[in-house]
């Protein structure tokens, strides 16, 4: 029985797979605030120069000022952002004879989002946001070994389904795709501008566009 014979759902992540662009930095910058200043928040956080809470903290604060961080403004401004192109298409084909599932390092609303617009019912995310009782964003939860998170989410949906690695394929372009591409055999890796090469030794292939996962499923 060939590897792809095997496969019973694909997985996808989102930020440079689905879309390309990086969706906390485009949530910044959608918001009104410095995608500058978070960024630069962000990197004293992964360098251990400020720890979780007080790098979380002041990200929410930044993202409270604009005025706009509630529910309401952020579900109409992830609606309005644009997945790729072949995106839709290539789902749609897909979903034919594979279950698609989702799993992303970026916010729970964002996630939510790009799978109902896909009409995927399965999805995973990496951070949890809290609202308060007028929907204002208070606090978020996040995991920094997006990774490992990412492999937990799979391995939690391969259990509940009784299902093995081998009946899994995986789609993604990122350092939080890794583990997942070192589980799964049937990786594909999306090139893009700033590669990752640590996944290349993983990939079953390599791919530019998401179109051309119709001619490997």
């Amino acid at each position: 029985m060939s590897v792809k014979s095997k496969i019973k759902a694909i997985i996808f992540d989102i930020d440079g797979t689905l879309t390309s662009n990086i969706s906390w930095l485009e949530l910044t910058k959608g918001l009104g605030a410095s995608s500058k200043k978070h960024s630069e928040m962000f990197e004293k956080y992964l360098k251990d120069e400020i720890p979780y809470k007080k790098a979380k903290a002041d990200l929410i604060k930044l993202w409270q000022k604009t005025g706009n961080a509630n529910k309401e403004f952020m579900t109409k401004m992830f609606n309005s952002w644009k997945l790729k192109e072949d995106a839709h298409e290539v789902t749609s084909y897909l979903k034919k004879n594979y279950q698609i599932i989702v799993i992303s390092g970026s916010l729970d609303l964002y996630v939510k989002t790009v799978a109902d617009k896909l009409g995927v019912e399965i999805w995973y995310a990496n951070s949890k946001i809290d609202w308060d009782k007028n929907g204002n964003l208070i606090d978020f939860h996040y995991s920094k070994d997006q990774a490992q998170k990412k492999l937990d989410q799979f391995e939690h949906y391969k259990n509940i389904n009784k299902l093995r690695n081998e009946n899994f394929a995986v789609i993604g372009d990122g350092d939080n795709d890794q583990l997942l591409f070192k589980k799964i055999k049937m990786s594909v890796l999306i090139k893009k501008e700033k590669p990752h090469p640590e996944l290349e030794p993983f990939a079953y292939a390599i791919i530019e566009n998401l179109s051309e996962l119709k001619t490997i499923f």
